[in-house]
This record gives C-alpha cells, sequence and structure tokens, in this order.
C-alpha cells in the first residue's frame, strides 16, 4: 500500500532542503565571521591558523551540509514513491541532524566560547525546525488525494437519495 503524504507535508520537505542549502551557503559566505569568532577566541593565533580553522569549519559544515542535502532528496523521493518505512528513515535523520546542528551551536573550544559563531550555529539549527515538522506531518493521518477531493466530502443531495 502506497502511502500519500500531505502537501503541507512535501513543503515542510522541501523547505527543509532549501534552508540546508542556505545553511551550507551561509558556511561558506560567512568565512570572516568564522574567521573574527576564532581570532576574538585566540588572539595570539597567526593569520595562517586561523586561515586553517576557518577552512576546517567551512569545509566540515559544507561537508555535513551536502549528507543533510542527500538525507532530504531521497526523503522527498521515498515519501513521494509512497515507501512505508520512510516516516521511520525521516526520524532516524530529523534526530541525527538535529543532534549534529546543536552540537555545532553548543560546543565550547579550549578558549571557553562556542567553536563556532552564533549566527552561524543558529543557521544550521533552521532545517532542523523544518525536518521536525515534516516528521509531525508524516505522523498525522495522510490522507490519499480522494479523500481529499472536496467533490467526495460534501455530496449532493441527489447523491444522497441514490
Amino acid at each position: 500500500m502506497n502511502r500519500q503524504y500531505s502537501r503541507s507535508t512535501y513543503v515542510a520537505l522541501w523547505v527543509g532542503l532549501g534552508l540546508t542549502v542556505l545553511a551550507i551557503v551561509s558556511a561558506q559566505l560567512g568565512r570572516p565571521l568564522i574567521g573574527e569568532h576564532i581570532r576574538s577566541g585566540y588572539p595570539s593565533m597567526s593569520q595562517d591558523e586561523i586561515t586553517s580553522g576557518v577552512n576546517f569549519y567551512a569545509a566540515s559544515l559544507t561537508v555535513v551540509g551536502v549528507l543533510g542535502v542527500l538525507g532530504w532528496v531521497a526523503t522527498i523521493w521515498r515519501a513521494h514513491r509512497g515507501s512505508r518505512w520512510i516516516r521511520w528513515a525521516a526520524v532516524v535523520l530529523a534526530l541525527t541532524g538535529t543532534s549534529v546542528a546543536a552540537f555545532a551551536l553548543l560546543v565550547r573550544d579550549t578558549s571557553g566560547d562556542t567553536g563556532l559563531p552564533p549566527l552561524i550555529g543558529t543557521i544550521g539549527l533552521l532545517p532542523c525546525a523544518a525536518g521536525l515538522i515534516a516528521v509531525v506531518l508524516m505522523f498525522t493521518r495522510a490522507a490519499t488525494s480522494a479523500n481529499n477531493d472536496p467533490r467526495r466530502l460534501h455530496r449532493s443531495p441527489r447523491a444522497r437519495t441514490a
């Protein structure tokens, strides 16, 4: 039996994908912000060391983001195909993504400050909100397109007497 999800579910999935791409872009465009954040925590660090740290963070966030994009695409594709197990896979993906994003936002480095600037870390949490919404929607009663047809919900008086 193919399981069909509501339009809202697909909107949440596509928004999550878009927010993940935004997080990847923010990691790359936010390199100067990451550099300033590292410099403020480690004022004695050389510019080469700061650049190395920025490259590490940007690359790490990009790799995690690309994995997230693959997860979103696979979830959208399998949900569209009616896979019964995809909602449980979506739970695992959402929990994994939220754990990684929360770690990136909250982890403290040896300076005592967070490893990432709060803005970059917060942007990384945005796809998780969409993931939570999508998972909740996937577990609500999914109505098939026939059940969403207003003509079936509101029968005409002629149909009732027939």
